[in-house]
């Protein structure tokens, strides 16, 4: 699929803007939700264009694959077959202070 839905395939991502009703559209987002996420820098990348607020679509699709290298990264530490079993000692958690030899 391609987006906007009216590029064609020789479309330059670089030169494709998003307002805020096709971001939350791309990622299916609602009107409340997504102007939430909108706002908050640490999830959606700035807005390339202030006053009205335009995203460039290949900063989005850079952050995209962002999150999908992270996503894979956790998934990976999660399911790691070759990690040492955990005992229930390891979850307790650390003592404060260091114990004194006598």
């Amino acid at each position: 699929m391609h987006w906007p839905p009216d590029a064609g395939d020789d479309t330059d991502p670089r030169h494709v803007f998003l307002d805020a009703h096709d971001v939350m559209a791309r990622y299916g987002w609602g009107k409340t939700k997504g102007y939430q996420n909108l706002k908050d820098r640490s999830l959606v990348p700035a807005p390339v264009m202030t006053h009205p607020d335009r995203w460039r679509l290949d900063q989005l699709l850079a952050w995209e694959e962002k999150r999908m290298v992270l996503a894979e990264a956790a998934l990976k530490a999660l399911v790691a077959p070759d990690q040492e079993p955990t005992t229930v000692t390891d979850l307790l958690p650390q003592p404060k202070r260091q114990r004194r030899s006598a």
